[in-house]
């Protein structure tokens, strides 16, 4: 029997900013929305989640996206605080990316080209870079509503180039744990 590997396209980003300042965030946001913080050291985010995938398809993949997941040499600002859907039924709060020079919308078409060669179900909605921060449960939606206000022109930092990987994805009680397939 053949094993699979549960994958996804993604990046992983962090400043030393946002890294400073994520306990801060926590703490203001403490009492008004229950869930799951991502750990510092996971914060990424995602092109395309591949979901379950076996080995074979898994190296074919690989090779498939070398000329894809390189290192970019393109600033990306990370400021300001957002949630899906909405500030009324958050159900993710996220950092917001900018980038200036559309590359990474690029790289997601890119990444969505060579997918379209296999049988992977691929999310149909806009691409919107973002880092999760957090997976809400429950939250107080006035006090949620006002309180990312407040961070809604926050500075996070800038990085001025980042890779794209092939990551694997391992599913524990404590949380995933993520391995670059992709070097």
């Amino acid at each position: 029997m053949e094993t699979k590997k549960r994958l996804f396209i993604g990046t992983f980003l962090k400043t030393d900013k946002l890294i400073e300042n994520y306990p801060r965030v926590k703490s203001d946001f403490a009492g008004i929305v229950e869930g799951k913080w991502v750990e510092d050291w996971n914060l990424h985010f995602t092109y395309h989640f591949l979901g379950e995938v076996d080995s074979t398809n898994a190296e074919k993949l690989l090779a498939d996206l070398k000329p894809i997941t390189v290192e970019y040499h393109n600033p990306l600002v990370l400021r300001g605080l957002g949630c899906f859907p909405n500030a009324n039924n958050p159900r993710v709060l996220f950092v917001e990316i900018f980038d200036s020079q559309n590359i990474l919308q690029e790289i997601h078409r890119n990444c969505k080209s060579v997918l379209e060669g296999y049988n992977f179900q691929l999310d149909t909605r806009q691409f919107h870079p973002h880092l999760t921060l957090l997976r809400i449960k429950q939250a107080r939606r006035r006090e949620f509503r006002e309180k990312i206000q407040k961070y809604e022109k926050e500075d996070f930092g800038q990085v001025d180039s980042f890779s794209v990987h092939l990551i694997e994805s391992k599913l524990t009680p404590k949380g995933p744990i993520y391995q670059i397939l992709s070097k």
